[in-house]
């Protein structure tokens, strides 16, 4: 159920992605140039719309990225986004990319600055969440105002404030629920949210009328 950027409802322009550098594959004993030439011919392939280069993609270097993703993960935020879900949504929206013809990247380089930055933005910032909270008004708003106060609540003093925001979660069961949790507290509406899971508009609205009366259950002494 991963996070996007806390204030845009958009991944980034992959060629305004910047150069992500030691981080990425080159032909050393840990990534042999055999592997990184294999990155080269999926890239022309998913330029040219091949969503299957795309999912090939994922499978051959899901476990990289879950690594990186998983280590930049708190305990707390691991209790709410395992890295498969990041890896997910990751997989999800780079198909966006091919599927929409958007993929820009000409180089390696560029596909992995690309991938490492949408999988950085698929996690929660907590700071920016509380701060986008506070300003929801109308019929969202007593929702988001209990959310607060569990976010809030922590266990005891000095404790991180994401064991709150993982309690919030915790009362959602399905991943495709979480995810649409994640972008609706990043500010994201629900027609991206739907275009970049692959869904109807009306069915992230259904499914987010289904979301609330959970939380509202999950969250009710919150409301007091």
């Amino acid at each position: 159920m991963t996070p996007p950027s806390p204030h845009s409802a958009h991944e980034p322009s992959p060629a305004a992605c910047p150069v992500i550098e030691s981080k990425l594959p080159g032909p050393t004993a840990a990534f042999p140039a055999a592997l990184a030439e294999n990155v080269g011919s999926l890239l022309d392939r998913m330029r040219s719309g091949d969503r299957a280069a795309a999912a090939e993609f994922m499978a051959q270097y899901g476990a990289r990225i879950r690594r990186r993703v998983r280590g930049k993960l708190s305990p707390a935020m691991r209790r709410l986004f395992d890295s498969q879900d990041i890896l997910s949504t990751l997989g999800r929206r780079l198909d966006l990319y091919v599927r929409a013809g958007r993929l820009r990247a000409v180089s390696e380089n560029e596909l992995w600055s690309l991938v490492f930055t949408v999988a950085d933005h698929a996690l929660v910032d907590l700071r920016r969440t509380t701060d986008y909270l506070r300003s929801i008004e109308g019929a969202d708003g007593p929702l988001a105002q209990a959310m607060l106060r569990r976010i809030n609540d922590a266990p005891e003093p000095g404790a991180d404030a994401s064991l709150g925001l993982a309690r919030v979660f915790e009362a959602l069961k399905d991943g495709t629920d979480r995810e649409i949790l994640s972008l609706w507290i990043t500010d994201t509406p629900h027609h991206v949210t739907a275009e970049l899971m692959g869904l109807t508009p009306a069915a992230v609205r259904k499914r987010w009328e289904r979301i609330k009366d959970t939380l509202r259950e999950d969250l009710k002494a919150e409301y007091q």
